[in-house]
Protein backbone atom coordinates (compact mmCIF):
# COMPACT_ATOMS: atom_id res chain seq x y z
CA UNK A 1 0.00 0.00 0.00
CA UNK A 2 2.81 2.34 0.85
CA UNK A 3 4.56 1.44 -2.43
CA UNK A 4 1.38 2.18 -4.42
CA UNK A 5 1.00 5.57 -2.76
CA UNK A 6 4.61 6.39 -3.57
CA UNK A 7 4.07 5.61 -7.26
CA UNK A 8 0.92 7.66 -7.30
CA UNK A 9 2.71 10.55 -5.71
CA UNK A 10 5.59 10.24 -8.14
CA UNK A 11 3.27 10.18 -11.18
CA UNK A 12 1.30 13.12 -9.80
CA UNK A 13 4.47 15.09 -9.23
CA UNK A 14 5.64 14.41 -12.78
CA UNK A 15 2.28 15.51 -14.21
CA UNK A 16 2.28 18.64 -12.07
CA UNK A 17 5.87 19.49 -13.03
CA UNK A 18 5.17 18.97 -16.72
CA UNK A 19 2.06 21.11 -16.50
CA UNK A 20 3.88 23.88 -14.70
CA UNK A 21 6.70 23.77 -17.24
CA UNK A 22 4.22 24.01 -20.10
CA UNK A 23 2.44 26.95 -18.46
CA UNK A 24 5.74 28.64 -17.71
CA UNK A 25 6.93 28.19 -21.28
CA UNK A 26 3.70 29.65 -22.69
CA UNK A 27 3.84 32.58 -20.27
CA UNK A 28 7.43 33.48 -21.14
CA UNK A 29 6.71 33.40 -24.85
CA UNK A 30 3.77 35.79 -24.44
CA UNK A 31 5.45 38.36 -22.19
CA UNK A 32 5.81 41.79 -23.78
CA UNK A 33 9.07 43.21 -22.48
CA UNK A 34 9.32 46.99 -22.44
CA UNK A 35 12.41 48.36 -24.15
CA UNK A 36 15.13 49.64 -21.85
CA UNK A 37 14.80 53.39 -21.36
CA UNK A 38 17.47 55.28 -23.24
CA UNK A 39 19.80 57.95 -21.94
CA UNK A 40 17.61 60.72 -23.30
CA UNK A 41 14.10 59.30 -22.81
CA UNK A 42 12.78 60.31 -19.41
CA UNK A 43 13.39 64.03 -19.33
CA UNK A 44 13.73 67.12 -21.51
CA UNK A 45 16.33 69.10 -23.40
CA UNK A 46 17.82 72.48 -22.50
CA UNK A 47 18.98 74.56 -25.46
CA UNK A 48 21.83 77.03 -25.01
CA UNK A 49 22.71 79.90 -27.34
CA UNK A 50 26.44 79.67 -26.77
CA UNK A 51 28.69 82.69 -26.30
CA UNK A 52 29.52 84.85 -29.33
CA UNK A 53 33.03 84.09 -30.58
CA UNK A 54 33.78 81.88 -27.56
CA UNK A 55 31.73 78.70 -27.66
CA UNK A 56 29.03 77.09 -29.76
CA UNK A 57 25.41 76.44 -28.88
CA UNK A 58 24.60 73.51 -26.64
CA UNK A 59 22.02 70.81 -26.08
CA UNK A 60 21.94 69.58 -22.49
CA UNK A 61 19.59 67.01 -20.98
CA UNK A 62 17.64 66.95 -17.73
CA UNK A 63 16.38 63.60 -16.47
CA UNK A 64 13.24 63.89 -14.33
CA UNK A 65 14.06 63.68 -10.64
CA UNK A 66 17.79 64.32 -10.99
CA UNK A 67 19.62 67.10 -9.19
CA UNK A 68 21.99 67.83 -12.07
CA UNK A 69 21.97 68.34 -15.84
CA UNK A 70 23.85 66.34 -18.43
CA UNK A 71 25.74 69.36 -19.76
CA UNK A 72 26.70 69.55 -23.44
CA UNK A 73 25.14 66.18 -24.22
CA UNK A 74 25.17 66.89 -27.96
CA UNK A 75 28.93 67.43 -27.98
CA UNK A 76 29.47 64.17 -26.08
CA UNK A 77 27.48 62.27 -28.69
CA UNK A 78 29.02 64.10 -31.67
CA UNK A 79 32.69 64.83 -30.89
CA UNK A 80 34.13 67.59 -33.04
CA UNK A 81 30.77 68.85 -34.33
CA UNK A 82 29.65 72.39 -33.61
CA UNK A 83 26.20 73.94 -33.28
CA UNK A 84 27.51 77.13 -34.86
CA UNK A 85 29.71 78.23 -37.71
CA UNK A 86 33.45 77.61 -37.49
CA UNK A 87 34.12 81.07 -36.05
CA UNK A 88 31.48 80.50 -33.33
CA UNK A 89 29.85 83.79 -34.27
CA UNK A 90 26.43 82.20 -34.89
CA UNK A 91 24.26 81.44 -31.89
CA UNK A 92 21.69 78.66 -31.45
CA UNK A 93 18.28 80.26 -30.88
CA UNK A 94 15.40 77.96 -31.85
CA UNK A 95 14.80 74.22 -31.60
CA UNK A 96 11.83 71.94 -32.31
CA UNK A 97 11.06 68.24 -31.88
CA UNK A 98 9.56 66.88 -35.12
CA UNK A 99 9.14 63.32 -36.47
CA UNK A 100 11.51 61.79 -33.91
CA UNK A 101 14.26 64.32 -34.51
CA UNK A 102 15.37 67.60 -32.95
CA UNK A 103 15.89 70.46 -35.38
CA UNK A 104 18.39 73.08 -34.22
CA UNK A 105 18.37 76.52 -35.82
CA UNK A 106 21.40 78.81 -35.75
CA UNK A 107 21.32 82.44 -36.81
CA UNK A 108 23.93 84.63 -38.58
CA UNK A 109 25.50 82.18 -41.05
CA UNK A 110 25.04 79.18 -38.81
CA UNK A 111 23.75 75.72 -39.78
CA UNK A 112 20.45 73.92 -39.50
CA UNK A 113 21.21 70.66 -37.69
CA UNK A 114 18.99 67.60 -37.33
CA UNK A 115 19.71 65.11 -34.53
CA UNK A 116 17.97 61.98 -33.29
CA UNK A 117 15.53 62.70 -30.48
CA UNK A 118 16.63 59.69 -28.40
CA UNK A 119 20.35 59.36 -29.12
CA UNK A 120 21.29 62.97 -30.02
CA UNK A 121 23.38 61.58 -32.88
CA UNK A 122 23.57 63.99 -35.80
CA UNK A 123 21.45 62.92 -38.78
CA UNK A 124 21.77 65.82 -41.22
CA UNK A 125 23.21 69.31 -41.53
CA UNK A 126 22.43 72.15 -43.89
CA UNK A 127 24.94 74.96 -44.34
CA UNK A 128 24.33 78.02 -46.48
CA UNK A 129 27.07 80.59 -46.98
CA UNK A 130 24.82 83.52 -46.07
CA UNK A 131 21.90 82.71 -43.79
CA UNK A 132 20.08 83.94 -40.73
CA UNK A 133 17.65 81.26 -39.57
CA UNK A 134 14.91 81.59 -37.00
CA UNK A 135 12.35 78.82 -36.31
CA UNK A 136 11.11 75.62 -37.97
CA UNK A 137 7.73 73.83 -38.05
CA UNK A 138 6.21 70.74 -39.61
CA UNK A 139 3.34 71.33 -42.06
CA UNK A 140 2.72 67.66 -42.87
CA UNK A 141 4.85 64.58 -43.53
CA UNK A 142 8.31 65.80 -44.46
CA UNK A 143 6.99 69.18 -45.61
CA UNK A 144 8.11 72.01 -43.35
CA UNK A 145 8.75 75.73 -43.15
CA UNK A 146 11.75 77.65 -41.84
CA UNK A 147 11.71 81.34 -41.00
CA UNK A 148 14.63 83.67 -41.57
CA UNK A 149 15.57 87.32 -41.49
CA UNK A 150 14.33 87.64 -45.08
CA UNK A 151 11.09 85.67 -45.07
CA UNK A 152 9.81 82.10 -44.92
CA UNK A 153 11.17 79.14 -46.89
CA UNK A 154 9.89 75.67 -47.61
CA UNK A 155 12.13 72.85 -46.35
CA UNK A 156 12.31 69.09 -46.74
CA UNK A 157 12.38 67.85 -43.14
CA UNK A 158 14.09 64.63 -44.18
CA UNK A 159 17.01 66.01 -46.17
CA UNK A 160 17.04 69.60 -44.83
CA UNK A 161 17.03 70.89 -48.40
CA UNK A 162 15.80 74.49 -48.25
CA UNK A 163 13.46 75.24 -51.14
CA UNK A 164 11.32 78.12 -52.43
CA UNK A 165 10.56 81.23 -50.43
CA UNK A 166 6.90 82.00 -49.78
CA UNK A 167 5.68 84.87 -51.96
CA UNK A 168 2.34 85.29 -50.20
CA UNK A 169 3.99 87.08 -47.27
CA UNK A 170 6.70 89.70 -47.15
CA UNK A 171 10.40 88.90 -47.51
CA UNK A 172 10.93 90.44 -44.09
CA UNK A 173 12.31 89.34 -40.74
CA UNK A 174 10.22 86.40 -39.51
CA UNK A 175 10.40 84.64 -36.15
CA UNK A 176 8.04 82.22 -34.44
CA UNK A 177 5.62 80.06 -36.41
CA UNK A 178 2.72 77.82 -35.38
CA UNK A 179 0.74 75.15 -37.24
CA UNK A 180 -2.89 74.48 -36.35
CA UNK A 181 -5.22 72.54 -38.61
CA UNK A 182 -5.36 74.12 -42.06
CA UNK A 183 -3.48 77.24 -41.03
CA UNK A 184 0.08 78.34 -40.38
CA UNK A 185 0.64 81.36 -38.13
CA UNK A 186 3.70 83.53 -38.83
CA UNK A 187 5.21 86.31 -36.75
CA UNK A 188 6.84 88.96 -38.95
CA UNK A 189 8.34 92.39 -38.43
CA UNK A 190 5.19 93.95 -39.90
CA UNK A 191 2.74 91.88 -37.85
CA UNK A 192 1.28 88.40 -37.65
CA UNK A 193 0.11 86.54 -40.75
CA UNK A 194 -2.05 83.47 -41.21
CA UNK A 195 -1.52 81.43 -44.38
CA UNK A 196 -3.12 78.29 -45.75
CA UNK A 197 -1.23 75.10 -44.87
CA UNK A 198 -2.22 73.67 -48.25
CA UNK A 199 -0.96 76.30 -50.69
CA UNK A 200 0.49 79.01 -48.42
CA UNK A 201 -1.91 81.67 -49.69
CA UNK A 202 -2.47 84.59 -47.33
CA UNK A 203 -5.63 84.24 -45.24
CA UNK A 204 -5.45 87.04 -42.67
CA UNK A 205 -3.09 89.67 -41.24
CA UNK A 206 -2.80 91.38 -37.84
CA UNK A 207 -0.59 94.45 -37.96
CA UNK A 208 -0.50 95.02 -34.19
CA UNK A 209 0.55 91.51 -33.06
CA UNK A 210 4.28 91.22 -32.38
CA UNK A 211 4.58 88.27 -29.99
CA UNK A 212 3.38 84.68 -30.32
CA UNK A 213 2.40 81.82 -30.44
CA UNK A 214 0.91 79.21 -28.09
CA UNK A 215 -2.24 77.08 -28.12
CA UNK A 216 -4.66 76.03 -25.36
CA UNK A 217 -6.86 72.89 -25.31
CA UNK A 218 -9.94 74.88 -26.38
CA UNK A 219 -8.27 75.46 -29.75
CA UNK A 220 -7.38 79.12 -29.29
CA UNK A 221 -4.03 80.32 -30.57
CA UNK A 222 -2.48 83.00 -28.36
CA UNK A 223 -0.38 85.99 -29.32
CA UNK A 224 0.26 89.46 -27.92
CA UNK A 225 0.74 93.12 -28.70
CA UNK A 226 2.95 93.36 -25.64
CA UNK A 227 0.39 95.05 -23.42
CA UNK A 228 -2.52 92.80 -24.40
CA UNK A 229 -2.88 89.04 -24.69
CA UNK A 230 -4.74 88.13 -27.89
CA UNK A 231 -6.74 84.95 -28.48
CA UNK A 232 -7.39 83.86 -32.08
CA UNK A 233 -10.32 81.44 -32.24
CA UNK A 234 -11.27 78.78 -34.78
CA UNK A 235 -12.99 81.42 -36.94
CA UNK A 236 -9.81 83.54 -36.84
CA UNK A 237 -11.64 86.17 -34.80
CA UNK A 238 -9.80 87.79 -31.90
CA UNK A 239 -10.46 88.79 -28.32
CA UNK A 240 -8.00 90.49 -26.02
CA UNK A 241 -7.26 91.01 -22.37
CA UNK A 242 -5.16 93.82 -20.90
CA UNK A 243 -2.05 92.71 -19.04
CA UNK A 244 -0.96 94.25 -15.73
CA UNK A 245 2.67 93.96 -16.85
CA UNK A 246 3.72 93.76 -20.48
CA UNK A 247 5.26 90.71 -22.10
CA UNK A 248 8.88 91.41 -22.97
CA UNK A 249 10.73 90.33 -26.10
CA UNK A 250 14.25 89.78 -27.41
CA UNK A 251 12.95 90.35 -30.94
CA UNK A 252 12.09 87.96 -33.74
CA UNK A 253 15.42 86.15 -33.54
CA UNK A 254 14.56 84.68 -30.13
CA UNK A 255 11.72 82.34 -29.09
CA UNK A 256 8.44 83.83 -27.90
CA UNK A 257 7.93 84.36 -24.19
CA UNK A 258 4.39 82.97 -24.34
CA UNK A 259 3.68 79.33 -23.47
CA UNK A 260 0.41 77.48 -22.82
CA UNK A 261 -0.84 74.56 -20.79
CA UNK A 262 -2.17 71.43 -22.49
CA UNK A 263 -4.07 70.49 -19.34
CA UNK A 264 -6.10 73.66 -18.79
CA UNK A 265 -6.94 76.73 -20.85
CA UNK A 266 -4.14 78.81 -19.39
CA UNK A 267 -1.30 80.90 -20.81
CA UNK A 268 1.96 81.71 -19.03
CA UNK A 269 4.45 84.53 -19.53
CA UNK A 270 7.16 86.19 -17.48
CA UNK A 271 8.09 89.73 -16.61
CA UNK A 272 11.25 90.11 -14.58
CA UNK A 273 11.18 87.43 -11.88
CA UNK A 274 7.39 87.16 -11.92
CA UNK A 275 5.53 84.43 -13.81
CA UNK A 276 1.95 85.27 -14.76
CA UNK A 277 -0.77 82.75 -15.54
CA UNK A 278 -3.88 83.83 -17.39
CA UNK A 279 -6.80 81.40 -17.19
CA UNK A 280 -8.98 81.99 -20.24
CA UNK A 281 -12.06 84.03 -19.29
CA UNK A 282 -10.84 84.90 -15.79
CA UNK A 283 -9.27 88.38 -15.67
CA UNK A 284 -8.72 88.03 -11.92
CA UNK A 285 -6.11 85.34 -12.62
CA UNK A 286 -3.81 88.19 -13.67
CA UNK A 287 -4.29 90.20 -10.47
CA UNK A 288 -1.03 88.90 -9.05
CA UNK A 289 1.92 86.79 -10.23
CA UNK A 290 1.35 83.05 -10.27
CA UNK A 291 5.00 82.46 -9.31
CA UNK A 292 7.50 84.83 -7.71
CA UNK A 293 11.07 83.62 -8.17
CA UNK A 294 12.95 84.17 -4.92
CA UNK A 295 16.52 83.64 -6.16
CA UNK A 296 18.60 86.81 -5.87
CA UNK A 297 20.43 87.89 -7.92
CA UNK A 298 18.57 86.21 -10.75
CA UNK A 299 17.27 86.90 -14.24
CA UNK A 300 15.12 84.69 -16.42
CA UNK A 301 17.09 83.99 -19.57
CA UNK A 302 15.19 83.35 -22.78
CA UNK A 303 11.68 81.93 -22.69
CA UNK A 304 9.84 79.92 -20.06
CA UNK A 305 8.19 76.76 -21.34
CA UNK A 306 5.32 74.44 -20.36
CA UNK A 307 6.19 70.74 -20.05
CA UNK A 308 3.11 68.83 -21.19
CA UNK A 309 4.58 65.51 -20.04
CA UNK A 310 4.64 66.52 -16.38
CA UNK A 311 2.47 69.67 -16.14
CA UNK A 312 5.52 71.76 -15.24
CA UNK A 313 6.66 75.30 -15.97
CA UNK A 314 10.38 75.18 -16.81
CA UNK A 315 12.56 78.25 -16.35
CA UNK A 316 16.20 78.84 -17.28
CA UNK A 317 18.09 81.64 -15.59
CA UNK A 318 21.44 83.18 -14.77
CA UNK A 319 22.64 85.54 -12.04
CA UNK A 320 23.53 88.30 -14.51
CA UNK A 321 25.81 89.02 -17.45
CA UNK A 322 29.61 88.86 -17.42
CA UNK A 323 31.18 86.46 -14.95
CA UNK A 324 27.79 86.17 -13.24
CA UNK A 325 26.53 84.34 -16.35
CA UNK A 326 28.53 81.31 -15.22
CA UNK A 327 25.98 80.81 -12.44
CA UNK A 328 23.10 78.98 -14.09
CA UNK A 329 19.71 77.91 -12.78
CA UNK A 330 17.09 75.42 -13.85
CA UNK A 331 13.84 75.99 -11.96
CA UNK A 332 10.84 73.69 -12.33
CA UNK A 333 7.39 74.56 -10.96
CA UNK A 334 4.06 72.76 -10.83
CA UNK A 335 1.95 74.46 -13.51
CA UNK A 336 -1.30 73.84 -11.65
CA UNK A 337 -0.27 74.98 -8.16
CA UNK A 338 2.84 77.11 -8.65
CA UNK A 339 4.80 75.00 -6.16
CA UNK A 340 8.54 74.65 -6.70
CA UNK A 341 9.37 71.11 -7.83
CA UNK A 342 13.11 71.33 -8.45
CA UNK A 343 15.89 73.91 -8.13
CA UNK A 344 19.22 73.19 -9.79
CA UNK A 345 22.17 75.55 -9.63
CA UNK A 346 25.17 74.72 -11.81
CA UNK A 347 28.16 76.18 -13.62
CA UNK A 348 30.76 78.54 -12.17
CA UNK A 349 31.36 80.77 -9.17
CA UNK A 350 30.02 84.03 -10.62
CA UNK A 351 33.40 85.72 -10.21
CA UNK A 352 35.64 84.00 -12.75
CA UNK A 353 34.75 84.49 -16.43
CA UNK A 354 34.95 80.85 -17.50
CA UNK A 355 33.39 80.51 -20.96
CA UNK A 356 33.15 76.74 -20.61
CA UNK A 357 30.46 77.42 -18.01
CA UNK A 358 28.58 80.12 -19.90
CA UNK A 359 25.74 78.52 -21.86
CA UNK A 360 23.01 81.17 -22.09
CA UNK A 361 20.40 78.43 -21.87
CA UNK A 362 17.28 80.07 -23.26
CA UNK A 363 14.81 77.31 -24.10
CA UNK A 364 13.52 73.90 -22.99
CA UNK A 365 12.01 71.44 -25.49
CA UNK A 366 10.18 68.22 -24.76
CA UNK A 367 9.47 64.77 -26.17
Amino acid sequence: MKQLNFKQLLIGALILTTGLYACKKDTVENIQIDPVAGKYDNGFFVIGEGSYGQNAGTVSFYRYGDDTLNIRAYEKENPGNLLSNAAKTSTLQFASVINGSIYLMCKVNGPIVKINEYTLKEEARYVQEASNWRSIIKVDGNRGLVSANDGVYQIDLNTLAVQNKLTSVGAVNTGDMWKKGDYVYLLQSNGAKIVSANNYSLVKSFSNINRGFAQTPNGKVWASTGSRLIAIDNNLDTTGVALPVSIGTFGLDAPTRITASTKENAVFYHSGKAIYKYVDGDKTSLSQPFINITEDPFMVYGAIRYDRNKDYVVINGIQNYGAAATVNYLLIYNASTGALVKRIKYGGDGVTTDFTKIFFNDLAIFH
